[in-house]
């Protein structure tokens, strides 16, 4: 029996581990394309093709680079284009585009791109017409002036602007259901093109840190032209002479985030200036040092000589008036210059310990500069560096963006710095507004006191 039992058991755990082969078998040979990637993402390019994709034809100056954009994956290459080289295609793909995406198909995609100079740049899908796709055969998104168009095109925006520019976009949305066989990667006008980060998602959800989408103008169909690099030119220069400019739009959230590691210790001090900046407007009040209820109090016991009730109010007060005025009135038979002396002393410790508790403020106003200014030194350190390793590859475009990244410490350590020295002034003067106070309560107090009068009967008041 136990026997049979066993082979009973070695049987079936052999058909198990058949099966389990042939499951890993049915995986391996699926192709990458159809069956996507994880987690409801797909790599369309990033850093390199995903598996069955190929280049249509060989190019000469461009290909994959080190460096790129840091998106949700940090990424260490990315697809350099030359103008002279575009476009360039990259097919033997095939990823349906479905409003209710399944396994294997997706809806929405994200992508990063980069324009040296004038010009458009674009990415041009080219489709299997399907359901409502409507028989074209290129769907594009672009960015730039004039039209780049022989499909059906989205302007992503005017601009096609000089640094690594992020979109997320909802494909059936845009274009209705398809199927994508191929893609081409387009420079036109102006310099060279950078391409990253691009993901197909069965969800948006599905894409970490990826910009919201965005309304896009829609462009007619129109043929393109024979010569395009002419055209643009041509329509560059037209541009020119009728005054047309561009329209930079920052996005200083996403400056702050490409500001380098300089900017930690930028966060640090900035945290530190508001915590100190709360905590000191909260402390340095009227009534935790010179409260005007105490003030007028005493003065009124003071005048009618009933010191016990004078030292009820310091105690119903608690401040640093309170504590000079406590040692006066205990201190009586001291004598005037030993009481007014030691409460002076008492004040001015205390005024002291504000004051160098909003010290710290007009340290962070000064570092703060002097850390920005170093950030920015190494970027353009940096920035020149890669000048001199690209050549004229990214031109003064890429200069003039990596020294606006290389600025972005400068602005951030003025940005702390300047509230921190006005809040740092305002406690400041405030301090010592009631150190004055201070002062001339103690003086009136000691006056009061010991040369204020006798008592009734001739008797001077030293008890």
């Amino acid at each position: 029996m136990n026997y049979k039992r066993y082979k009973v058991l070695q049987s079936g755990g052999a058909m198990l581990l058949f099966l389990l082969v042939l499951t890993v078998a049915a995986v391996a040979q699926t192709p990458q394309s159809s069956t996507g990637g994880t987690n409801g993402l797909f790599e369309l390019f990033n850093e390199h093709l995903p598996p069955g994709a190929r280049w249509r034809l060989e190019y000469q100056g461009s290909g994959i680079r080190r460096g790129g954009i840091a998106g949700s994956r940090v990424s260490t290459n990315y697809l350099y284009l030359r103008r002279s080289d575009s476009p360039i295609t990259m097919e033997g793909l095939s990823i349906p585009i479905r409003e209710n995406p399944g396994p294997g198909e997706y809806r929405y995609l994200s992508f990063a791109w980069i324009k040296w100079g004038e010009g458009q740049v674009g990415l041009q899908f080219h489709v299997q017409p399907d359901g409502t796709a409507g028989g074209s055969t290129n769907f594009i998104y672009f960015a730039g002036q004039g039209d780049l168009t022989n499909g059906k095109a989205l302007r992503i925006a005017m601009d096609a602007g000089s640094s690594w520019f992020r979109a997320t976009r909802d494909l059936w949305k845009d274009f209705g259901e398809f199927t994508i066989t191929g893609v081409s990667f387009i420079a036109m006008g102006g310099r060279d093109a950078g391409f990253d980060n691009l993901y197909l998602a069965q969800k948006e959800s599905d894409f970490k840190n990826a910009p919201p989408i965005i309304p896009s103008q829609v462009v007619m169909p129109e043929p393109l032209p024979q010569d395009a690099g002419e055209h643009q030119a041509a329509m560059a220069e037209e541009e020119t002479s009728k005054g047309v400019g561009a329209n930079v739009d920052i996005d200083w959230g996403e400056q702050i985030k490409r500001g380098g590691a300089w900017m930690y210790p930028l966060y640090l001090l900035g945290l530190l200036a508001v915590v100190i900046a709360v905590q000191r407007l909260l402390t340095v009040r009227e009534d935790r040092l010179a409260p005007r209820a105490l003030r007028e109090a005493v003065r009124a016991h003071l005048a009618s000589r009933d010191y016990e009730a004078a030292l009820r109010d310091c105690d119903q007060h608690p401040s640093t008036l309170a504590e000079a005025l406590r040692f006066v009135l205990l201190h009586r038979g001291a004598g005037l210059e030993v009481a007014s002396q030691s409460a002076g002393d008492i004040a001015a410790r205390d005024i002291r310990g504000h004051l160098s508790r909003i010290y710290p403020l007009s340290v962070i106003a000064s570092l703060a500069p002097l850390l920005g200014l170093l950030g920015t030194v190494i970027g353009m350190i940096q920035a020149f560096g890669m000048v001199a390793l690209y050549g004229d590859e990214g031109g003064a475009s890429m200069l003039s963006n990596s020294i606006s990244l290389a600025l972005i410490t400068t602005a951030a350590g003025l940005i702390i710095a300047a509230p921190s020295i006005a809040i740092y002034s305002i406690l400041k003067n405030r301090i010592i507004n009631l150190a004055s106070i201070i002062e001339v309560e103690i003086e009136n107090a000691t006056t009061e006191i010991f040369l204020g009068g006798n008592k009734p009967g001739g008797a001077k008041d030293t008890q």
